[in-house]
């Protein structure tokens, strides 16, 4: 590979994470809507199920994330064997100058960050909602206070 491909192959990559995540943000938005109009009083099983088919998607989404991962350090693995590219494989990984956190790249820490606290935060979040917190039993919808 060259580095127009490698570089091309890299952004396609980005694309696709930004899908996901996207898809991410539109599972949790559709699912904070089902909570708005029938899932916060519904019974015990119908949240069950809702929060699995949640569970699986997220899974799957995981799963999906991860595959990108390995291709990403796979095209990171071959920006590495360049003779001369236009920039360093430390310094594509590494945007910051000077900024080191335990052996791990800036990118590394990123992704790290990005994925896990957001996902966790949002899943943990809404097992909460789901199953824990006491919903009121008649929230005023859709009525204007003057």
């Amino acid at each position: 590979m060259n580095e127009a491909s490698i570089l091309q192959s890299l952004f396609d990559g980005i694309d696709a994470v930004l899908v996901v995540f996207s898809t991410f943000f539109a599972i949790v938005s559709g699912y904070v809507t089902g909570f708005y109009f029938f899932l916060a009083r519904a019974p015990l099983l119908l949240k069950s199920v809702a929060f699995s088919i949640l569970s699986i998607g997220l899974v799957f989404l995981g799963g999906t994330v991860t595959v990108i991962q390995k291709l990403q350090e796979g095209l990171f693995a071959a920006w590495g064997y360049l003779e001369r590219p236009i920039l360093p494989l430390h310094d594509l990984r590494n945007l910051v100058p000077g900024l080191h956190v335990a052996g791990f790249t800036q990118q590394e820490i990123g992704v790290g960050i990005g994925w896990t606290v957001v996902v966790a935060a949002v899943y943990l979040a809404l097992f909460y909602l789901t199953f824990l917190y006491r919903w009121p039993d008649e929230a005023p919808r859709g009525k204007h206070l003057v």
